[in-house]
């Protein structure tokens, strides 16, 4: 009768899909900061900050946890590889 009350089931590959455009909202963040002039320790710093705040209050709930693909050591290498292209 109402077919927007139907909702569809959830993807198998969501969380995939989420780490897959954290991942690229990233590696935009940081070709902004090389072109603002952030060495790669502040880059890498301020990006896995950010990530980390953004986790701080959903983190109660294991589902929606902070996901590997988005942690210190993978957001450095995320940056290290931006800066390595040198984005212009």
């Amino acid at each position: 009768m109402f077919p927007w009350l139907d909702c569809p089931p959830p993807r198998g590959d969501g969380a995939d899909r989420r780490a897959r455009v954290a991942t690229a909202e990233l590696t935009s963040r940081a070709g902004v900061l090389y072109r603002l002039g952030f060495s790669e320790a502040d880059a890498a710093r301020r990006l896995a900050a950010a990530v980390a705040w953004e986790y701080e209050t959903i983190s109660t709930h294991p589902a929606f946890g902070r996901p590997g693909a988005l942690s210190d050591a993978a957001i450095a290498k995320l940056v290290a590889d931006a800066y390595a292209r040198r984005p212009g």
